[in-house]
């Protein structure tokens, strides 16, 4: 899957990432435990849209009318989403004009007592993820292998309750074994640390093998996956994506799974959606 952010923010799997990651994150803030953020790869951290983008089948699906007074879902946790999702652009914008990523709906979920650990390969992705969050003391960018990286980062944070979301950008087969290698070493390092696992969906292949090699090496927990695009049409472009939840708290599972029938007509394409619960 050619991966470059700045490409795809805002899209479907975005959205999907991110109410999950809202989800488990609100969820473990209520306990009194400091919390890690660790994020494998993580951006640039707020992106600026076009005029055009793979947003307009995500983020934009979601989007207040600014000619109607505002109104909630029905769904607390997608509304808490998308008030995320909106403070980045100018109020009462159209459509979404700025995005943020991963980093930036932590950072701003987290509480002062909580730490952030953010990896990115890239020099100028890891400088401009500087720039996004200067000022913050309790972020942390680590230029460097964020996959690698993850055993070591888990095991230094003692007295504190590490949160890992894994989402590489899957470019290559080999990212998927090397994925599933590092959350297996991780959950050895620091086996109470709660973990996101984020994977797109394309065909059934690939995810149905990183979920064998997760339980083979040992990782067992829930993967939830949302399809917006029929498999059968086999287009070669996302179609859904899922998340392995790892040691999260059942009520982030459960309103995760409830957000499911309003995400799913929101997002969906050719007139259907289907989502999966699957234990591992």
């Amino acid at each position: 899957m050619d991966y470059a952010h700045a490409r795809h923010a805002g899209n479907s799997g975005d959205v999907f990432k991110h109410v999950a990651l809202v989800a488990v994150l609100e969820a473990l803030t209520e306990d009194a435990l400091p919390l890690t953020y660790v994020e494998s790869h993580a951006g640039d951290g707020l992106y600026v849209l076009g005029s055009t983008g793979e947003w307009s089948a995500g983020a934009q699906r979601l989007w207040p009318d600014p000619r109607k007074p505002p109104s909630s879902s029905g769904d607390a946790l997608v509304d808490r989403y998308v008030a995320l999702a909106t403070r980045w652009s100018r109020p009462g914008a159209e459509r979404p004009e700025k995005y943020p990523g991963s980093p930036l709906v932590a950072q701003t979920l987290l509480r002062p007592l909580d730490r952030l650990v953010l990896h990115d390969i890239e020099p100028s992705v890891a400088k401009t993820l500087e720039g996004t969050l200067a000022g913050d003391v309790r972020v942390r960018v680590v230029l460097g292998d964020g996959l690698t990286a993850l055993p070591d980062a888990v095991r230094a944070e003692k007295g504190r309750r590490p949160l890992v979301l894994v989402d590489p950008p899957y470019t290559q087969r080999a990212e998927w074994d090397a994925t599933a290698r590092a959350v297996s070493q991780a959950m050895e390092a620091s086996p109470k640390a709660a973990l996101i696992v984020w994977y797109p969906i394309k065909a059934l292949t690939r995810p149905r093998a990183l979920l064998s090699m997760l339980t083979e090496g040992g990782v067992h927990g829930t993967a939830v996956e949302l399809i917006t695009t029929p498999l059968r049409l086999k287009r070669d472009k996302l179609a859904g994506s899922g998340v392995v939840l790892v040691n999260v708290p059942e009520r982030a599972t459960a309103r995760l799974l409830a957000s499911l029938v309003r995400l799913g007509p929101a997002l969906m394409t050719h007139g259907e959606w289907s989502a999966q619960q699957i234990g591992f």
